[in-house]
């Protein structure tokens, strides 16, 4: 057995994979949950380093682990360039307006950045370093002390907007690396600043880059080669520095390995083991745990043996730190973390497996039978099936109408969406049919695979861009009809105060408008009475909200009362979805939960049915 190490000694061993560590190295990422043991609230902690300082120092005194990380998010950068957030008092804070969503702004910015120079008096720059400097003070000496850092796609995505910027990848690519170019300078130079304070590492969160949201070849044209250049960078400094990347990174893993960085970190959908054994040789992995179903929702013995069986996948030999997939919530129950931390502190190198139980029915996130993987909405729907197969029935003229309407859209055809639409109409096909049995299944479709990573965020918007082009015929049609909004009437959706991740809001607002729904967004941080002032302003039938913390939930709650209020529970549907959200959520507010994009236009369309 390897001698007793410090934490800092531990950690370090595991990141170099230098030397095997005394034990299973823990990181339980006491971020915005740190600032509740210190008897604070986040909006008062994250603008005073001396407070957060004390804060993580309290949450270490209690918990325990291995690292202690200064600062709480990825927002840091684009604080630099102007942004504004919305501090809250129990989660990160919430990005409520863009610095740059135009070129013209984009230009204006760059050119007085560069005409001044980086500023670290902008935003909470000089709070994290001082709270970076006492904790350097207090516990550097014996435990590893990091920050988070957001990376540079990300943060030129939080420039624009995640919608502008996905546009700008595909269509305008030389403005895509300009904008990318003055995030990276604006990363670098405060991964310097917190480099002086006595940090000893940083982790670069990037979890834009992910294959959730951009395709494999994209990530390696724009985001690779920043990566690579910060890391270089981070090398030079004498910095070590890590990678953060949410979700589903299978086809990036290898990409992730070689940009330079010394630990590749997350929650390795759809496989744990798997990463290991694609890089676990070639670089430490640190994460896995999942931090909204086991530490938020499980028991201290879910806890326990998913910390084995994560042991077991990816620390057999080394080389691996265990900690949450994710920024984990403000609600995560004490015990759970004590079981975190604990159970790591049990596991001994080097490891007798056989001590750890029968693991065979435990299973990691990502996998089909994990508590948080969501049902496939779409799976047993024949026309669904038909489409992805090619099977469509084309044995009559409105079949191979709605066939080559479903190609259209996968295809990313419009000149072939335009042509089919005509054709339908000129056949006596209603438009509600050619939308409904052509256009929307075709988007349905390429929902479907997203779902199952066969598809990416950027197909999404293309297959959207597609049917947008046949709907200049189809909606004077329906106009004429009586339906002036559409087919189905007008959801209000937005992402409820506190999130700022709209990727999967933008996805349900895509699938909703593919359906005939006219779509109100509000986009990010909204508060309860806007959605419902919208929703009555604008006759709305349904409202969609996503959850992507637990500590938001809060204001799902004040909107359902609210509507109780108003004694509006028969004019609204009331939908939520998201990371947070689940079928036990919506049943304690007495709503509905939609699990994905799909099931959120099923639910709308099926209670207006009813």
């Amino acid at each position: 057995m390897a001698e007793q190490m410090t934490s800092k000694e531990r950690v370090l061993a595991a990141i170099t994979m230098s030397e095997i560590p005394d034990q299973l190295p823990v990181v339980p990422l006491l971020l915005t949950r740190a600032i509740r043991e210190g008897g604070t609230t986040c909006d008062k902690a994250q603008v005073d380093g001396e407070l957060m300082a004390h804060c993580k120092i309290k949450a270490g005194e209690k918990f325990g682990g291995d690292v202690v990380v200064a600062g709480t998010d990825l927002f840091t950068p684009v604080e630099v360039l102007g942004a504004e957030l919305d501090y809250l008092p129990y989660a990160q804070p919430s990005l409520v307006k863009h610095p740059t969503p135009t070129k013209e702004d984009f230009y204006r910015v760059r050119d007085e950045y560069q005409a001044k120079g980086f500023d670290s008096s902008k935003g909470r720059i000089q709070h994290i370093n001082r709270e970076i400097e006492i904790l350097n003070d207090k516990v550097g000496a014996t435990h590893a002390l990091g920050t988070p850092v957001g990376g540079p796609i990300t943060t030129a995505q939080l420039m624009t907007g995640s919608s502008e910027f996905l546009t700008m990848l595909s269509e305008d690519p030389d403005y895509a690396h300009e904008v990318i170019a003055l995030a990276l300078d604006v990363v670098k130079n405060i991964c310097r600043e917190h480099q002086q304070a006595g940090a000893l590492f940083v982790n670069i969160l990037d979890p834009f880059v992910s294959c959730d949201i951009l395709p494999p070849d994209v990530f390696r044209e724009f985001g690779l080669p920043a990566e690579k250049e910060l890391f270089a960078y981070c090398t030079e400094l004498g910095l070590p520095a890590f990678t953060h990347v949410c979700t589903y990174i299978q086809p990036i893993l290898k990409d992730l390995a070689s940009n330079g960085c010394l630990n590749v970190n997350g929650d390795f959908y759809p496989d744990m083991g798997k990463a290991k054994q694609m890089i676990g040789g070639e670089i430490s992995l640190m994460g896995g745990l999942g931090p909204f179903t086991t530490l938020l929702t499980g028991t201290p013995k879910d806890v326990e043996m998913e910390v084995k069986k994560l042991a077991v996948e990816a620390g057999y030999n080394g080389g691996f730190l265990c900690m949450p997939g994710c920024d984990i919530d403000w609600t995560i129950p004490d015990e759970n973390l004590k079981a975190l931390v604990d159970t790591c502190a049990s596991i001994k190198y080097p490891m007798d497996i056989d001590s750890f139980g029968d693991l065979s029915n435990i299973y990691l996130p990502g996998n089909p039978q994990h508590p948080a993987t969501r049902v496939n909405t779409t799976e047993g729907d024949a026309a669904v099936l038909a489409g992805e197969q090619g099977k469509m029935k084309t044995d009559t003229p409105e079949g191979e109408v709605y066939a080559k309407l479903v190609e259209a859209i996968m295809e990313y055809d419009g000149d072939k969406a335009i042509e089919w639409t005509n054709k339908g109409l000129e056949l006596g096909l209603t438009p509600q049919q050619i939308v409904f049995d052509g256009l929307s299944l075709g988007m349905k479709i390429v929902g479907d695979m997203y779902e199952r990573n066969e598809r990416f965020v950027t197909d999404m918007m293309k297959a959207a861009k597609t049917m947008e082009k046949a709907m200049p015929i189809i909606e004077p049609l329906l106009e004429a009809s009586g339906s002036a909004e559409g087919p189905t009437g007008t959801v209000v959706v937005g992402l409820v105060r506190g999130n700022t991740q709209d990727i999967g809001k933008n996805l349900v607002c895509l699938m909703l408008k593919a359906n005939g729904f006219k779509v109100i967004d509000l986009g990010k941080n909204v508060k309860p009475e806007e959605f419902l002032n919208t929703a009555k302003e604008n006759d709305a039938v349904a409202i969609g909200m996503s959850v992507m913390t637990n500590s938001s939930a809060v204001y799902v709650e004040k909107l359902v009362d609210l509507v109780k209020e108003g004694k509006l529970e028969d004019k609204f549907v009331l939908v939520c979805g998201g990371a947070s959200a689940n079928v036990g959520l919506a049943r304690k507010f007495g709503i509905h939960y939609g699990s994905d994009a799909n099931a959120a236009v099923s639910i709308v369309r099926d209670k207006i049915a009813a």
